[in-house]
């Protein structure tokens, strides 16, 4: 398995982020993709794949992040996109849920994502909370030509089917886990082709939830679920959502 977003820098994992790393192996999680959503983590994810050959990176300005980074980051950030580990640009977007950015600085930045990507042949990583319509509107007018996901997918068929008109995947994470009928059916109607795994470490922990940190290792759970929904057993779900994740981050599997 692939676990195609998780956030392994974070502070909650500094007293054990080697011991996830391994739990993760032995249930199964083969590759990671770290997401270095603002400046200051983008060290830190070098440092872990410098320690991991497993671990790739993503690297961006998330939304909520937007007004604090200056524009004159990109140039800094096309450097950072230019490493041979990073496979992706973001996660970028819209957030309108907390607002921990004015609109403008969020668009801005999401748009020069969207260019420094095509300018790259990179995949985007998409974030996006209450701006559905707006989000989904900006990446149907850009296109981008490597495709993208959308990370943390939580909405319905109609969603998924204009994510598939612009060879978009679909982040499945543990939202799946929670009994959200519209989600449920988006899976089940979705082109295999188009579903990712992700777990978005150390947030959304799947059901069973214990309230504390969610971990790499945990996938499993997501996987029982998506199983559940497309009637795959786990081998044909381990082997299609890999077989996406690298097609869509080019992520070597030898």
């Amino acid at each position: 398995m692939i676990d195609t977003h998780c956030h392994l820098c974070d502070k909650r994992f500094d007293k054990d982020r080697e011991q996830a790393v391994e739990r993760a192996r032995v249930a199964g999680v083969t590759h990671f993709v770290e997401i270095a959503y603002a400046p200051g983590i983008v060290p830190r994810a070098h440092d872990l794949a410098r320690r991991h050959p497993n671990v790739y990176l993503c690297v961006g300005v998330h939304p909520g992040e937007s007004a604090k980074v200056l524009e004159s980051y990109v140039g800094e950030l096309r450097d950072h996109a230019r490493h041979a580990r990073v496979v992706a640009i973001g996660e970028t977007g819209l957030d309108f849920y907390r607002d921990h950015a004015p609109r403008e600085a969020q668009e801005c930045w999401f748009r020069a994502q969207l260019a420094l990507a095509d300018e790259l042949g990179l995949p985007v990583v998409i974030h996006q909370r209450n701006a559905l319509e707006e989000t989904l509107s900006i990446l149907e007018a850009a296109r981008p030509a490597a495709g993208g996901v959308l990370h943390c997918f939580d909405d319905g068929p109609a969603a998924m089917e204009r994510a598939q008109a612009i060879g978009f995947k679909l982040g499945i994470g543990g939202c799946v886990t929670y009994g959200h009928e519209a989600l449920d059916e988006a899976v089940r109607l979705a082109s295999a082709g188009m579903l990712v795994l992700e777990t978005d470490s150390p947030y959304l922990e799947p059901e069973p939830r214990s309230h504390r940190r969610n971990e790499p290792a945990l996938l499993s759970r997501v996987t029982k679920r998506l199983c559940e929904l497309r009637g795959w057993t786990s081998a044909e779900a381990d082997r299609i959502t890999t077989a996406n994740a690298h097609d869509l981050f080019r992520v070597p599997l030898g």
